[in-house]
């Protein structure tokens, strides 16, 4: 098959995907690159992408066959080490075409760095006889390493220690809370930034600001303290500068901790700004290499999960304008929320169309939660946009 023919090529260049990864002194991962391989998984599927856009949802979000697509899907951080460290499985369908799904170990790559290698995936399906992917992919882990002594300049309240002993999450843990989306229209995020402070607040902030507050309404007690996360690419904004074909970790999780009774009981550009200053807090040099050095002084410590609610911006990532060799997908993006250490702590933000509304273009945040509240979070949001009738509820598995 074409696709499996290109990942061997792929996986030439890419070779530290095809080992595993072990543990080794004080508590770190280590790549081995012992060329196990990767799985890979051909299926049929007795269905059309016509019958597929009719079923509830559609080409987006939580998608109701998920469990078939991807059989090997991994919840959680389950199975990090001794395991492959990508999972990819091409279905067949009735109509000719196919779906291309997968899921990468975090430990090894990125969003950005996915992406990457599916470019490289594409690029040798579309032209079998290419000799090197576009980019190169460059493992470049060594510009990441900790200041002897680690001297930590800034506080990490994303790393602090839990309240209580955290315990492992299970694939049930995950799997046992609900997945929705919800679409946030153009109008719908005009109308929240005329709330804050009009075209000068990005889009993330302020799609961003209106989730942490329906969350925090819906899940958590007015006298708690709520942590919110944004996970920030360093690629392009922290020297010293990392390669071209970069493709593991580069993230930052600058952190929030507010109480939740100013969260929901503030205006929305309270919660707004909050965010705004946090983003503008690891602009410089100085704190990716502080976050280095915490980690190192720290050992290998997880995200605090005490409060915390995480959203990620994927809009810049479009998957769906790869070519495997049938034209631009469906649809192309993060195929779930539950993604993350911590069960429905993350919410991805992934730009999205709704064709049969001409074009209607927005952002689709994906969420996981417990069924009981999922209604009540829907509601949450719609009430902190004036033209609510805009707003697209998507149903829950």
């Amino acid at each position: 098959m074409m696709i499996k023919e290109a990942l061997a090529k792929v996986l030439v260049y890419y070779y530290p995907v095809a080992g595993r990864l072990r543990n080794s002194d004080n508590g770190k991962l280590v790549v081995d690159c012992c060329g196990e391989g990767v799985v890979f998984r051909e299926a049929d599927a007795d269905i059309s992408t016509a019958q597929l856009r009719m079923m509830d949802g559609g080409f987006k979000p939580p998608f109701p066959m998920w469990d078939r697509l991807l059989v090997d899907d991994i919840w959680g951080s389950c199975s990090i080490t001794d395991s492959p460290l990508l999972h990819i499985q091409v279905t067949r369908l009735a109509c000719g075409g196919f779906v291309l799904a997968y899921i990468f170990n975090h430990c090894i790559c990125d969003a950005y760095g996915a992406y990457m290698f599916i470019t490289a995936l594409s690029e040798f399906c579309l032209n079998p006889d290419r000799k090197a992917p576009s980019t190169l992919p460059s493992w470049g882990r060594e510009i990441l390493k900790p200041r002897t002594p680690p001297i930590p300049s800034y506080p990490h309240p994303e790393y602090d220690v839990p309240n209580r002993p955290s315990k492992t999450c299970t694939s049930t843990d995950f799997k046992c809370l609900a997945q929705t989306s919800i679409f946030f229209s153009t109008s719908n995020i005009s109308a929240l930034k005329n709330q804050l402070n009009g075209p000068k607040t990005s889009d993330f902030n302020a799609v961003a600001a209106c989730l942490w507050r329906a969350r925090t309404r819906t899940s958590m007690k007015l006298n708690s303290v709520t942590r919110f996360l944004i996970p920030l690419d360093t690629r392009l904004r922290t020297k010293p500068s990392l390669p071209k074909g970069y493709y593991g970790n580069a993230l930052v999780f600058p952190c929030v901790i507010a109480k939740a009774e100013e969260v929901v009981g503030k205006p929305l550009s309270y919660a707004a700004s909050l965010i705004s200053e946090a983003k503008r807090g690891v602009m410089g040099d100085e704190h990716r290499a502080s976050v280095l050095d915490f980690i190192e002084a720290n050992e290998r410590r997880g995200i605090c999960p005490d409060g915390a609610f995480a959203v990620t911006d994927m809009c810049r990532l479009r998957f769906e304008n790869l070519d495997f060799g049938w034209g631009p997908a469906l649809f192309g993006g993060v195929a779930r929320a539950g993604i993350g250490p911590h069960p429905g702590m993350l919410t991805p933000l992934v730009g999205y169309k709704i064709e049969e509304e001409e074009g209607l273009e927005g952002i689709l945040a994906l969420v996981s939660l417990p069924m009981e509240l999922v209604d009540r979070f829907h509601m949450e949001v719609r009430k902190e946009i004036d033209s609510s009738a805009l707003l697209k509820p998507i149903s829950a598995l």
